[in-house]
């Protein structure tokens, strides 16, 4: 994974509500690549699932068109 995509993905996964597993595997996956200057094809697998995860739930469930509709406001 080149360090522009790498950084790019932590970019974007800044924004998003993380487990503390996923904090924890990102801050992981950050200091090897820091010593490093790559990440395991391991890494590399599980960190674009939960960038692939995080962008589907925040399209599936907080894109403007897929806003639940509120229950308790019905046209009179």
């Amino acid at each position: 994974m080149h360090q522009e995509r790498f950084r790019g993905i932590l970019s974007v996964l800044e924004r998003h509500e993380l487990t503390l597993r996923e904090k924890q595997f990102i801050e992981a996956v950050t200091r090897y690549f820091n010593e490093n200057g790559k990440v395991t094809d391991q890494q590399e697998s599980v960190l674009e699932g939960i960038y692939r995860e995080k962008r589907w739930i925040r399209k599936t469930f907080l894109g403007k068109n897929n806003l639940p509709k509120d229950s308790t406001s019905k046209a009179a």
